[in-house]
């Protein structure tokens, strides 16, 4: 390999060293298996069909906007528990995931406004903006540190002037998680890494917050474990 010379070299030498760890990189499309045997493991909680509390208590709060007839980024969407629901509003939802076999299983039993695609969110085409709402439930936090700047630079740019971005992540409040020092140095992600809400507020400071809070575990009918933080945000860009 050639000297270092640009950032992007830089990166992909980090991508090596957490596709070299124990864990491998579940960012990476190398990941695809992994992803789809967790989500279709029997009595998991992400291979149950519940929305995410948040969303659900934003919608009836109205601070997601309309989303009859709104175009909906779903990033990690795995078994389309939210991508579902987003359709069930009226919304025509674009669901994206590493697990193109689990996709390919699900596509035939979800709605007609909904479009499913195998791809890495930090390396492949992503599906063109603008959107209304991006919506990423847990594949942030697997995404190592030196690749959140690739994600923001791929993600936010779809979130169209006055549309919402919304974020589930593992609640560094109640949660322990290495550094991302830590990551960097031994490229394990260990798992995933934490987030707390000043955290989610400032990494996507480019946006306007409208709520950042913890996860309530005791909606029914919602997926809500108490160890996520939800934040939303909006584009006041015109």
């Amino acid at each position: 390999m050639a000297r270092l010379h640009t950032v992007e070299q830089l990166l992909e030498v980090l991508d090596q060293m957490v596709g070299a760890s124990g864990r491998g990189d579940r960012s990476h499309a190398s990941a695809a298996k992994y992803w789809t045997e967790l989500l279709t493991t029997p009595g998991h909680p992400l291979a149950r069909r519940l929305p995410d509390e948040p969303l659900v208590d934003w919608n009836e709060r109205g601070l997601l906007g309309e989303l009859g007839g709104a175009r909906v980024l779903d990033i990690g969407c795995g078994g389309g528990r939210n991508t579902r629901w987003f359709a069930e509003q009226g919304a025509t939802v674009e669901g994206v995931d590493l697990a193109g076999e689990l996709l390919d299983a699900i596509r035939p039993t979800m709605p007609g406004s909904v479009t499913l695609t195998a791809l890495d969110v930090l390396r492949d085409p992503l599906p063109g903006g603008p959107f209304d709402l991006v919506y990423d439930s847990g594949c942030f936090h697997h995404i190592a540190p030196h690749r959140r700047i690739t994600y923001l630079e791929r993600i936010l740019p779809l979130v169209g002037p006055g549309g919402r971005f919304a974020i589930v992540t593992f609640a560094s409040e109640r949660m322990e998680s290495p550094s991302d020092l830590d990551v960097v140095t031994t490229g394990d992600t260990y798992g995933g890494m934490t987030f707390s809400v000043d955290d989610l507020g400032t990494i996507f400071g480019a946006l306007t917050p409208v709520e950042l809070r913890a996860v309530h575990p005791d909606r029914p009918d919602t997926f809500g474990p108490d160890f996520l933080n939800a934040a939303l945000f909006r584009n006041e860009g015109r």
